[in-house]
């Protein structure tokens, strides 16, 4: 077969010329000059356009279609969420996370058309790592345990929604003349005790004496240490020695006040524990005691003596007699 002519169409010498002119940047300066000998001595074959792009450098442009997919689901938040935004930002998160997380708990939506339309343009923002929501912090509030162990606060009347006047009706109504209690001393011959009884343990056994009462209100009266007072130093609020205190009871705001008796005894050698002595009438009788040959059942009560020879032998009885049914 006979070569090829050696004729270039007009378009092939008119990218050819694009291609070598120095103002192109897609081929690098050997192919430039191999493309300008390969001119000058003349085309021998014939060469597309895909093959001189190739001899050049490829530069990979990746088209919108081919963009990688965003993870998630686009949400907006309605809360503020600690290390992700605050209140009403659009941020992608992961679908499993707004599915069984913030969904539930109403602290996102997700961004359906519908909002999307209603909102307009919107910023999709990304996700903030060191965001923290701004707490007010909440005044504190001491407190403090009464002599039953329980908690309370020390500048509040909790939740027993009795007005003063009706706290003190209750009190002058169920709390006996005195309350006594019984504490260990430092030496058996000293009045000095171990410790102290304050205002707080007083406030603790007058709830409990309230709260035991047969009243319908008695467990809904609130006492607290700021409502006890000691009439011999109204400003230490304890005592620590043996002897008879006088405590008034009142309520701010109140000018009627409750006073009662607190007597402070020395443990006796029995060990018994410190606390409140309830008054005699509170106090419950004694069981009756058993009638002579009888029970509280009713009956004789009394049981047949059995000699030492009738035990061994099974008091009395045979073994047949024992095991017949």
């Amino acid at each position: 077969m006979s070569p090829p002519p050696r004729i270039l169409s007009a378009a092939v010498s008119t990218r050819l010329a694009l291609l070598s002119s120095p103002s192109s940047s897609s081929l690098s300066a050997v192919t430039r000059t191999a493309l300008t000998g390969w001119q000058q001595q003349g085309p021998k074959v014939s060469i597309c356009g895909d093959c001189l792009r190739s001899l050049g450098q490829s530069v990979f442009i990746r088209g919108k279609k081919k963009l990688p997919k965003a993870i998630g689901v686009k949400v907006r938040l309605l809360k503020d969420i600690p290390n992700y935004g605050p209140k009403g930002v659009i941020m992608m998160v992961a679908p499993g996370r707004m599915r069984t997380l913030w969904y539930p708990r109403s602290q996102a939506e997700y961004l359906t058309r519908e909002l999307e339309d209603s909102l307009g343009k919107y910023t999709l923002v990304e996700r903030d790592p060191g965001y923290k929501p701004f707490v007010p912090e909440k005044p504190k509030e001491e407190r403090v345990v009464d002599v039953w162990g329980q908690y309370h606060l020390s500048k509040e009347v909790q939740g027993s929604g009795l007005p003063p006047y009706e706290n003190i009706a209750i009190l002058k109504a169920v709390l006996p003349p005195s309350i006594r209690f019984y504490k260990s001393t430092i030496t058996p011959h000293s009045d000095s005790l171990h410790g102290s009884v304050t205002a707080t343990d007083v406030a603790g056994a007058i709830k409990a004496i309230a709260a035991a009462s047969e009243h319908v209100n008695g467990n809904r009266v609130v006492v607290t240490a700021e409502n006890i007072t000691f009439s011999h130093d109204k400003e230490s609020g304890r005592v620590k020695e043996l002897g008879q205190y006088e405590v008034v009871i009142g309520y701010k705001g109140e000018e009627e006040k409750v006073t009662r008796t607190v007597y402070v005894i020395r443990e006796d050698d029995e060990g018994e524990a410190g606390g409140i002595v309830t008054p005699p009438e509170l106090v419950a009788p004694p069981p009756p005691s058993m009638p002579q040959g009888g029970n509280i059942f009713g009956g004789s009560g009394a049981k047949p003596q059995q000699t030492q020879q009738q035990q061994q032998q099974g008091g009395g009885r045979r073994r047949s007699e024992i095991f017949a049914r």
